[in-house]
């Protein structure tokens, strides 16, 4: 009995399918297995460019739409992260009967080079994920630990920008219902920050899997606090998180690596409308390090504590 493929969830509520399909392109260019993607479209119906159909198919991948009809749960969201973020659980739902391996990613997650996602599937848990690198070391909230021990949650804590699941596992783990639950509660108080978050389903999610997942290594999903650190550098999928994404490109957030893969996009599905600053050789960009080096400096220390533990 033939394998079956690896299914691949994004959710979108239309705002920026710039990132939407740039990154399932990106994921579609570097995966080095045929997969499905699966864009689940929350209150609306859109057809995906025809230059990212093509694309896709040329490397063996299946391209599908879905349609969610928005739920209100009386909970809005916070600055760049809309209330549609809620709805995570019932995307990965959209797409679970095809496959027994799902991995729900985030719109702004780019794949840098070649992976295979098999690699990141659970082998015992319902859930891996990779470690949130702001929160787990301590950089944006240094009451973390404290708060942690405080509420009786695990230290370990994931971000939700990249999760696999083994579908059954994840159904019979009943984590979507305790998720469904940890975000009204979340909305009220949340005990890694021992108050008010703005982080509006990421902490709901860790909450209901209350320790039931297994951690990626960092390559799988190095978010934007390592940027311009060693750990960017390597990373299989970078994660843009904050305001600022990989569209529109910046010179001085755009590193060869980056403007290459945006370049081939922009040339491969001329659709999207692609800009890529000129090249000046690299200067903005290593000036923009000059600038951030102590913070690059702290983050990087925090993540070798980190791992060494």
């Amino acid at each position: 009995m033939a394998e079956k493929r690896i299914g691949v969830v994004y959710l979108t509520d239309g705002r920026r399918d710039d990132l939407t399909y740039a990154s399932a392109v990106a994921l579609g260019l570097n995966h080095a297995r045929e997969i499905d993607i699966h864009i689940v479209q929350s209150g609306f119906r859109s057809t995906p460019p025809p230059a990212v159909l093509r694309v896709l198919q040329a490397k063996g991948h299946r391209l599908a739409t879905h349609t969610l009809s928005t739920v209100d749960r009386g909970l809005s969201g916070h600055g760049h992260i809309t209330a549609t973020a809620y709805e995570k659980a019932e995307a990965i739902a959209a797409a679970s009967d095809h496959h027994d391996v799902v991995c729900y990613l985030d719109n702004d997650t780019l794949a840098m080079r070649p992976l295979d996602l098999a690699a990141a599937a659970p082998k015992t848990q319902p859930l891996a994920a990779a470690p949130d690198l702001s929160i787990s070391t301590g950089f944006d909230n240094p009451a973390f630990f404290g708060n942690c021990d405080k509420h009786g949650l695990e230290r370990r804590y994931f971000n939700s920008g990249l999760m696999a699941i083994n579908v059954s596992r994840w159904v019979g783990s009943e984590i979507p219902k305790r998720y469904e639950s940890a975000i009204k509660t979340h909305a009220d108080f949340c005990p890694y920050w021992d108050g008010s978050c703005i982080h509006i389903d990421q902490c709901a999610l860790n909450i209901a899997a209350h320790g039931a997942w297994e951690t990626l290594p960092l390559e799988f999903n190095v978010q934007k606090s390592a940027f311009q650190t060693t750990y960017w550098d390597r990373a299989l999928i970078r994660h843009y998180t904050g305001s600022e994404k990989f569209l529109p490109a910046k010179a001085y957030r755009i590193d060869s690596k980056e403007r290459s893969l945006l370049s081939r996009i922009s040339h491969d599905c001329r659709e999207l409308g692609l800009e890529i600053p000129p090249a000046d050789l690299g200067l903005t960009y290593w000036a923009n390090g000059l600038r951030r080096k102590a913070e690059r400096t702290k983050i990087s220390r925090l993540i070798g504590q980190f791992l060494a533990v």
